[in-house]
């Protein structure tokens, strides 16, 4: 199938869309550049190649896309104005000033740059800061557990045993609300670990089993399913591509 250059009397090339790409030079060009660059990167740098290549004072390029509907990319990401959009209009193509870029050349780029904008973009995935603080409050509870159990006292098990005594407790329990309010998860994890702990050592002593170190292993055995199923989001496998 053969492609003929349109031209619009205003020194501007039109590329159609149905065509099969003949221009190994420039499309080589293309691929090596593709490596490392994708969507508005790429079209912007293959049209400073194109521009470079054939001596171009201005030239811009109109593509529709599925999610975004129809992009207008101009040489020097210059702005395209409401003339030159106007100019242009809603035909997808490749248009050039002076009118001098061969057919075969226009079409392999629109074919690339429709390719480059359509195709999956690696995003940005926000850190999942409640199966970051679950998973480091598991790791906490479980040095805890093993140094109550094992009788090993220092500055470590100290630290580890505030932990306990102010966050993992409440944590497992408001955690599992999932607020989306930092402060009032804070005020309400402080407030439910001291609440359970003298609850707790309340009934101990009630029933004349007060022991701090059981106390201590009893939080841990009992938030410790809890914080586990809160951590797991943080290994789960998840998409990056969107």
């Amino acid at each position: 199938m053969s492609m003929s250059s349109d031209n619009d009397g205003n020194g501007i090339a039109h590329a159609p869309l149905d065509q099969v790409p003949r221009s190994p030079q420039l499309q080589d060009a293309l691929n090596e550049m593709a490596i490392g660059e994708s969507g508005l990167g790429f079209i912007y740098s293959a049209l400073e190649i194109l521009a470079t290549r054939f001596g171009l004072g201005d030239a811009a390029i109109v593509i529709a896309n599925e999610s975004v509907g129809l992009q207008m990319f101009r040489l020097g990401q210059r702005d395209v104005s409401v003339e030159l959009a106007v100019r242009l209009g809603a035909t997808p193509g490749v248009y050039c000033s002076p009118d001098i870029v061969p057919a075969d050349d226009l079409e392999v780029f629109l074919g690339a740059c429709q390719r480059a904008l359509s195709s999956p973009q690696i995003r940005l995935i926000a850190p999942n800061w409640r199966a970051i603080i679950s998973t480091v409050l598991v790791l906490i509870d479980v040095a805890t557990f093993v140094m109550a159990t094992t009788d090993i006292h220092g500055p470590g098990r100290f630290y580890c045993g505030l932990v306990v005594g102010l966050a993992i407790p409440g944590w497992s329990v408001v955690g599992l609300f999932k607020l989306k309010n930092a402060a009032l998860e804070v005020g309400l994890t402080l407030a439910t670990s001291l609440s359970m702990i003298m609850i707790l050592a309340q009934i101990m002593m009630t029933v004349h089993l007060w022991h701090p170190i059981l106390l201590q292993e009893l939080l841990c055995v009992v938030c410790l399913p809890s914080l586990v199923w809160q951590a797991t989001p943080l290994f789960r496998p998840q998409s990056r591509l969107k």
